[in-house]
């Protein structure tokens, strides 16, 4: 059964008395425990579907079904708590409270579910033990690299034990060697068996994934499985 079900999904924009079509009759499945890449140029549509499947924006028409939830028709509200229940995200610019430390930072999440403090704080640290941040805790954003800021990335995206963690180009602001570490604690995060969607232009990047969806003028140019690369 799928994860993710799009189905015939249009995104289009109005510019002037133009009609720009983001995303042009999309439709494709993504089961769940898949590692899969979403490759394009800039203008591909593939930030588009990013944003899509992260519910942040809805589709011109189309359905989009996630879990088997018919999401596209929901209201802000709706969306929000899809978003948090549901999708980790995971951005190129970190996206982190400049005035709180790693683990405020983590714990963010949890406010809406109802969860003690002692309760959040314990997910949190599990959080970023799996992501080897644990003697990193107390620091601020700006006392962290740009690998560990990442880190806390995807730690604060998988205290929420979501259905898919979702990232938008997720090493471009990192250096080859961070990239590659990065990389490899996501192949990990594969064969624990979560769904990983990526967002990326890099080849050697939508090399570690299961499966490549190449995205060109708003339409699917190719979907092709391959053998990911593990570390």
């Amino acid at each position: 059964m799928a994860l993710i079900e799009l189905q015939n999904i249009t995104k289009y924009y109005e510019m002037g008395t133009q009609v720009v079509k983001a995303l042009d009759g999309i439709s494709a499945q993504v089961k769940a425990n898949e590692y899969l890449a979403f490759i394009g140029s800039s203008g591909s549509g593939k930030s588009t579907m990013l944003n899509i499947l992260g519910c942040l924006d809805k589709p011109t028409s189309g359905r989009y079904l996630l879990n088997q939830k018919n999401v596209e028709g929901l209201d802000q509200n709706e969306l929000s708590e899809i978003r948090n229940l549901e999708i980790g995200f995971i951005f190129q610019s970190f996206n982190l409270l400049p005035r709180a430390n790693a683990l405020g930072n983590v714990m963010q999440p949890l406010i809406y579910r109802g969860l003690t403090l002692k309760e959040r704080r314990q997910k949190a640290e599990d959080a970023l033990l799996r992501v080897g941040l644990s003697d990193r805790m107390d620091h601020l954003p700006n006392q962290l690299s740009g690998g560990q800021r990442q880190r806390v990335a995807i730690a604060r995206a998988l205290v929420t034990e979501p259905s898919i963690l979702l990232a938008d180009e997720p090493t471009g602001n990192l250096d080859s060697k961070t990239s590659v570490e990065i990389m490899q604690l996501f192949d990990e995060l594969h064969q624990e068996g979560h769904t990983l969607i990526v967002v990326t232009h890099e080849d050697e990047i939508a090399a570690h994934c299961d499966r490549v969806i190449e995205m060109r003028d708003g339409k699917i140019a190719s979907d092709m499985a391959q053998q990911g690369v593990t570390a």
